[in-house]
């Protein structure tokens, strides 16, 4: 949200509080309550898109980061205990596959680390109960495969975040420019008719339509109340 953006939300915070706390003067008006009623659900709207656009992927990130952690501690330990069973079976191949170093691992790419560790994890289900006399468990495949389950679904979100971030931008502009049109061609000429009858309503009405910049300045969209 621009400065532009956020006078303009301190402005419609502003007049809807006044309306809001001077219903019994306009709720007669059919059209004035749907006005007042679009009004509200535009500034939730607003909430909600400026919540997505300020949301910090930064907790995402380590929370990708401390979970990648977990699986490969879980994923080198497992490892080194299904090497020594194939090591004493004479399986080479097994053995080779489950040479594995933490910095091999470290040097992956998120997707690739994942299926690197899905391998240890499949290899030590295949032959789970000769391992049971090295250390693994069925319970601790299980373990694995939950961590490595954990870690992928986190690969996409930091990315997901971006996408909603660029997203809720576009929203914010569009909403607020509704909002504007709402409050310019709608309820600032239905509040006018209540000139003679309630003119003090109208003086704070207007007076809190007034949007204000941090230089203390009227925007361009400041309404001139007749």
């Amino acid at each position: 949200m621009n400065q532009v953006q956020e006078n303009r939300m301190s402005m419609a915070y502003a007049a809807i509080q006044v309306l809001d706390q001077n219903t019994l003067i306009w709720n007669g008006v059919p059209a004035m309550v749907q006005a007042h009623t679009e009004f509200k659900a535009n500034l939730t709207a607003l909430e909600g898109a400026v919540a997505k656009q300020v949301a910090d992927i930064k907790g995402h990130a380590k929370d990708k980061a401390a979970a990648e952690e977990k699986m490969i501690i879980k994923a080198l330990a497992m490892a080194g205990s299904v090497m020594a069973f194939a090591t004493v079976n004479n399986d080479n191949g097994l053995a080779d596959s489950m040479d594995i170093t933490p910095s091999e691992l470290n040097r992956y790419r998120d997707s690739v680390v994942a299926q690197r560790c899905q391998t240890v994890h499949d290899a030590a289900n295949t032959n789970i109960v000769a391992l049971a006399a090295f250390g693994i468990l069925p319970a601790d495949v299980t373990a694995l495969q939950a961590l490595i389950d954990g870690y992928v679904a986190l690969i996409p979100q930091p990315r997901n975040m971006i996408t909603a971030r660029k997203g809720a931008t576009a929203e914010i502009g569009a909403l607020v420019r509704d909002t504007m049109k709402l409050l310019t061609r709608r309820i600032d000429r239905l509040i006018k008719q209540f000139n003679f009858s309630n003119p003090e309503f109208v003086k704070q009405y207007f007076d809190a339509r007034i949007i204000i910049d941090q230089h203390g300045q009227k925007d361009e969209a400041t309404p001139v109340a007749a």
